[in-house]
């Protein structure tokens, strides 16, 4: 929400959050939750959802009137797909948006031209500035000059593509460029991929990896394992990195910023995941392939909450002097929850100081900017508290869990998609293709950093429905 509440700042308080991530989600979340004390957030979702629905429909169309039927119930009774519009987050937004950039692909195929291609840039544009790393999407230049036309037609296509594509996200990186330094279209990438998967998911990470990780470890030694909580809670050296931490993770992000400087933008934890998956290949090129499998082998569905656990659990610390019993840290992490990454800038005027295991307050080195870091909290706490307070149904939850079960995973819709192609041949077989490529993509780049979550798979999930559909039950005439 930082973002959304700084937008119209030209030199923001907290400038880290509005470059870690693009405008579009926060804008259209913000601003649900802003409008009338969030009356819209909920038929906010509602539309996105339907709308998806109706664009994967209509883009299954295409090719023929029984695969769009087919589409539209299996979208229409996907439980994790109609779960997924239950969260105020960035999925809804991509996965509505991946419909309609579906439809304009799907479209431009039947008629190509130029305009309907610069379309489908914008789409990709769109995209990027909801989620970054669809940036990547750029790729999809090469769909153009696979339809069949003149090479001359498909090179104007394909430049319309891009041009479409790349001015929107130019425009941006300039406008990051004017208002932070930073020339880019997003910040933090590189903490991300392979660091990420390297650091938390696969555990790879060590001093012995590299001159970086030794760098790293030498910043961890003498920047954060001599302050609190890692002090109090006698973290190690070997913890920091055996661990998997998310909190220390993002602890990592401001001691980056802090020692290795803002305008090193991570690049320090990017060579330390690049030599960890060197020193480790195997363990990491088989966790991507593991975290795409499960991606697409896997039901979905909402895990029932954790039981409670003890009121006040504790942890006996020993170390020098008398044993310490402190509060064990949730969710069975080395250290406390209260990491705020969002608080960086390249000055590093504004810190969290822990003074003691468990309390830590922000410090400003100029005073005045505490007003405007008070007020952006403010309003922030204003915001969520229009998030709906009603508490879900536990029957209707448990029913759809064990529906969730029983509807095909996206692996099943891949493998009677390409059956279909293979044996029926239908009419716009490249687009099928190409769009369930766009998908596996999407879900294959996340998988370079990130480890297996519903959260990234479902938004794409619709265009294996579509090649399974569009294999099945496509018209059976000339492909274009």
């Amino acid at each position: 929400m930082y973002d959304y509440i700084q937008l119209f700042d030209w030199h923001p308080l907290l400038p880290w959050s509005m470059l870690f991530r693009t405008p579009v989600t926060p804008i259209v979340l913000g601003a649900a939750l802003d409008a009338a004390g969030g009356f819209f957030a909920e038929p906010l979702l509602g539309v996105l959802f339907a709308a998806s629905v109706v664009a994967w429909a209509a883009a299954a169309r295409t090719f023929s009137p029984r695969a769009a039927l087919l589409v539209a119930a299996a979208l229409l009774v996907y439980p994790a797909y109609g779960l997924m519009f239950h969260e105020l987050s960035s999925e809804p937004v991509f996965a509505a948006a991946f419909a309609g950039w579906a439809l304009l692909v799907a479209r431009a195929a039947v008629r190509p031209s130029s305009r309907r291609f610069a379309y489908v840039g914008l789409g990709v544009a769109l995209l990027a500035l909801i989620r970054p790393g669809n940036a990547l999407l750029l790729a999809f230049a090469v769909f153009p000059l696979v339809l069949r036309a003149s090479w001359r037609e498909r090179s104007k296509w394909a430049g319309a593509f891009l041009v479409a594509g790349i001015l929107p996200l130019l425009g941006w990186a300039i406008l990051n460029g004017a208002r932070f330094g930073d020339y880019a279209l997003a910040r933090g990438g590189n903490a991300v991929i392979p660091f990420y998967r390297a650091f938390i998911t696969d555990r790879i990470v060590s001093p012995d990896n590299g001159p970086a990780s030794r760098r790293l470890a030498n910043a961890v030694q003498h920047h954060l394992l001599t302050r609190d909580p890692y002090k109090a809670y006698g973290v190690t050296l070997h913890q920091v990195f055996a661990s998997g931490s998310f909190r220390i993770h993002e602890d990592l992000y401001l001691l980056s910023d802090q020692v290795f400087g803002w305008k090193s933008n991570y690049s320090v934890l990017r060579k330390v995941g690049i030599e960890a998956v060197r020193a480790h290949p195997g363990k990491y090129t088989s966790g991507v392939l593991d975290t795409i499998w499960q991606q697409l082998s896997k039901s979905y569905f909402r895990a029932p909450p954790a039981a409670a656990g003890p009121p006040h659990p504790e942890v006996v610390v020993r170390g020098k002097g008398q044993p310490k019993r402190l509060p064990a840290p949730t969710e069975g992490q080395p250290i406390p929850a209260g990491q705020n990454v969002w608080i960086s800038r390249p000055d590093n005027s504004i810190r969290d100081v822990w003074t003691s295991a468990t309390h830590h307050h922000f410090v400003f080195r100029d005073p005045r900017q505490k007003p405007r870091f008070d007020a952006i909290l403010r309003e922030r706490d204003s915001l969520f508290s229009a998030l709906p307070g009603r508490k879900g149904n536990a029957e209707l939850s448990l029913r759809l869990d064990q529906l969730s079960r029983w509807f095909p995973r996206p692996d099943l819709w891949i493998v009677l998609g390409l059956l279909g192609l293979a044996w029926r041949r239908p009419r716009g077989a490249r687009t099928l293709v190409a769009l369930a490529l766009a998908a596996l993509f999407v879900i294959a780049f996340n998988a370079l950093g990130l480890f297996a979550d519903p959260h990234f798979a479902l938004p794409v999930a619709p265009a294996f429905v579509l090649l399974a559909a569009g294999g099945l039950l496509g018209t059976r005439t000339r492909d274009y």
